[in-house]
This record gives structure tokens, C-alpha cells and sequence, in this order.
């Protein structure tokens, strides 16, 4: 089994030992993770004329990959370690790396797009509508979202104990259908931190353009 890192009571995909040896069974790892965020740019057109939020960036590479082709991207993470290696090795002009909280601080009026990707399964029952409150307090009222969980039954996982709760895809849709015009659901495989094939759902959430 992969040894992962552990930052509080959540797990954080290590970048910085995916990429090195052994490459060929850490390559497909690692392109798994990244092509969560290559879909997302696709499937919400996020184009250099968007501002867009990470959340949760974790060590940032997802939130570099994104600030390739977005306007500006703050990665958002509630833990100060991982904050301060995405400073170090993924810092470019066009991101910002901060607290939640921090962010809400800055009073930021524009936020055209929201990509949360394997987050929601780290947040507990008890506390995820107070999670999405907040994701909806960032993005801008017409915006969109990316998001992906991994397939689950509204319970915690069987396999990974940094998931506190594993939301179905029919919960996931009740709580967004009020905030999006238009929720596409697809099921796909990725690669899990573990390195075992695990099955994900992705949601892209739609508002129609002013």
C-alpha cells in the first residue's frame, strides 16, 4: 500500500514522493491525479479571463495547473503546512495560496469558477452543509463548479480512514440542483493516493452567462 501524508486528521496526495522513483508505477499515479484537474478545465472553460478558487489545494500543484489557464487562482487549504510547500515550489505571479478564512477576509468580489476536487469526503455529515455554505460564500453568484467525490453510500469509508464521510450521488445532487441551473454527472476510475483503481464521480455544475 502507498504511503501517503498525513496533515491533521486528512490525507494529502505527496507530490514530492510520487515523482520520484520508482517512475514507472508512480507515473500513472500521478497523471490520475493531475487529469482531475485537466477535466475540470475542460468541462468549465476556464479560460485566462476567470478567477478561479482551489478548494482544498492541499501542496498546489492541482491550483499551478489551473493558474496555466485561468486569470488568477487562490489555492485554499485550512492547514498552514501544506499552504507553505505550494508557496514554496508551485508560487507564480497569477496565484495566491491562503486560509478559507483568510480568503473570505480579502473580500474578493469576483470568483467565476470553484473546482473541489476529493475534498468533500474529508468533511464530516455533520458539518458538510456549513462546508458548502462556504464554497457557495466564494463563488460568485452566476459562477460554476467542478467537484468530484468518490462513489460512496453517505457513510464513512470501508478503506480510507481520512474519509470521513463517502456522500451518494443522489445526496450530492439534492443539496447543489438549488444553487446550478445545470448539474452533468459522470462515473470515471482514477487512481486513489493508495494507488488502487477507485471509482469516481464528477459533477459539473453550471449557471447560465448574464
Amino acid at each position: 500500500m502507498r504511503k501517503i501524508k498525513k496533515i491533521g486528521d486528512v490525507e494529502t496526495f505527496p507530490v514530492d514522493v510520487i515523482i520520484n522513483k520508482p517512475v514507472r508505477e508512480n507515473t500513472r499515479v500521478l497523471f490520475s491525479h493531475i487529469a482531475r484537474y485537466v477535466i475540470a478545465c475542460r468541462k468549465l472553460d476556464i479560460n485566462d479571463r476567470n478567477v478561479v478558487v482551489d478548494a482544498s489545494c492541499g501542496e498546489g500543484y492541482g491550483t499551478y495547473y489551473l493558474s496555466t489557464k485561468a486569470e488568477k487562482v487562490y489555492g485554499l487549504d485550512i492547514y498552514e503546512t501544506n499552504l507553505k510547500y505550494a508557496r514554496k515550489y508551485f508560487d507564480v505571479d497569477n496565484v495566491r495560496f491562503l486560509k478559507y478564512f483568510d480568503f473570505l477576509k480579502t473580500k474578493i468580489s469576483r470568483v467565476d469558477k470553484l473546482v473541489c476536487i476529493e475534498t468533500l469526503e474529508h468533511i464530516s455529515k455533520k458539518n458538510m452543509e456549513e462546508y458548502i455554505k462556504l464554497l457557495m460564500r466564494i463563488l460568485k453568484v452566476r459562477g460554476d463548479m467542478f467537484l468530484t467525490i468518490p462513489l460512496g453510500e453517505n457513510e464513512p469509508s470501508v478503506y480510507n480512514k481520512f474519509h470521513k464521510n463517502e456522500p451518494s450521488i443522489d445526496v450530492i445532487y439534492k443539496i447543489f440542483m438549488p444553487r446550478f441551473e445545470k448539474i452533468d454527472i459522470e462515473i470515471s476510475s482514477f487512481i486513489n493516493s493508495y494507488g488502487e483503481e477507485t471509482e469516481y464521480a464528477m459533477f459539473s455544475m453550471y449557471n447560465k452567462r448574464n
